[in-house]
């Protein structure tokens, strides 16, 4: 297989960065949502808008609907699963949360994959990796900030949302290289929004006006945009060159909690944070030296 150039390489790590940035902006427009509406709502709309706007640019480039067929209907039922349990969970903290707080502990994600990976998929995860998990937990438990009272609900939620989140990313590990990229959207779009539709329903809050309207449709598609420049970047570049482009995740909620709420992060949530990024950058790096090695 031939190595991609530097100039794609270029192309995807900017793929990447415009990712970050599309989802950071969906997570801000999310919090903003959930003053007024509730989180199932939420979840289906911006899961309808994703639909509609992947199925047109499916039909366009295809000019078949055909070319969603697949073979593992079942692996991304399940996955949806996972999917709805992320969303919920991440959604719902943002009541409770500053939005950069909330991205730092989802940060941990990476850290939950690497610790999973070894019981659920049977990989070799050697002691350095497993140091690294040890460390960036570390930095989680900084991060969550528990008090004599405990860990609050909006952290206790983001942390949940990060196992859920690593759950889904190794259920998506057995189909790397047999599944069409489109499809793991499409379905995992679909499915997760057939099963958050009934609650959404019972919920229903009809936007109460314009704003919120608008506010409705750039959340859906942020998404849709968000999920097209990864799906990009990670078909050129590697996981390990990418990872550093997704911590800007925690400067665009910085920049925007502030601009819009006027929060800050606190330092033991930055340092919670460099702990973690530190240690699942160091994750990445030694997946990628094994992966050259048995290469």
């Amino acid at each position: 297989m031939t190595p991609p150039t530097t100039k794609a390489l270029y192309r995807a790590m900017l793929f990447m960065a415009f990712g970050v940035f599309w989802f950071s902006v969906l997570d801000a427009v999310t919090k903003q949502l959930t003053e007024g509406y509730g989180t199932w709502q939420i979840s289906a709309t911006s899961r309808i808008i994703t639909l509609a706007v992947m199925t047109v640019m499916v039909l366009q480039r295809h000019r078949s609907v055909l070319v969603l067929r697949s073979s593992f209907i079942k692996t991304h039922m399940l996955r949806s699963l996972f999917i709805v349990a992320t969303t919920w969970t991440f959604f719902e903290c943002l009541r409770y949360l500053e939005l950069a707080d909330a991205i730092a502990i989802a940060f941990a994600a990476p850290l939950f994959i690497t610790a999973m990976s070894g019981p659920v998929l049977g990989e070799n995860v050697g002691w350095r990796r497993w140091t690294a998990v040890v460390v960036g937990f570390v930095g989680v438990i900084v991060a969550v900030e528990p008090g004599r009272h405990g860990v609050s609900w909006g952290a206790l939620l983001a942390l949940i949302a990060a196992i859920t989140y690593a759950i889904g990313q190794l259920w998506l590990r057995p189909l790397a290289g047999r599944e069409q990229g489109h499809n793991i959207v499409f379905y995992g779009t679909l499915f997760s929004g057939l099963i958050v539709l009934g609650p959404a329903i019972y919920e229903w809050k009809w936007p109460v006006n314009a704003f919120d309207w608008m506010l409705f449709l750039v959340q859906g598609s942020c998404s849709t945009l968000g999920q097209i420049c990864m799906v990009r970047a990670f078909r050129v570049g590697e996981a390990s060159l990418l990872a550093p482009l997704e911590y800007t995740a925690l400067v665009w909620a910085g920049l925007f909690g502030y601009l819009f709420w006027g929060d800050l992060p606190t330092l033991q949530v930055l340092v919670g944070a460099v702990i973690i990024i530190g240690a699942s950058l160091y994750i990445a790096r030694r997946e990628a030296i094994k992966r050259g090695a048995a290469s």
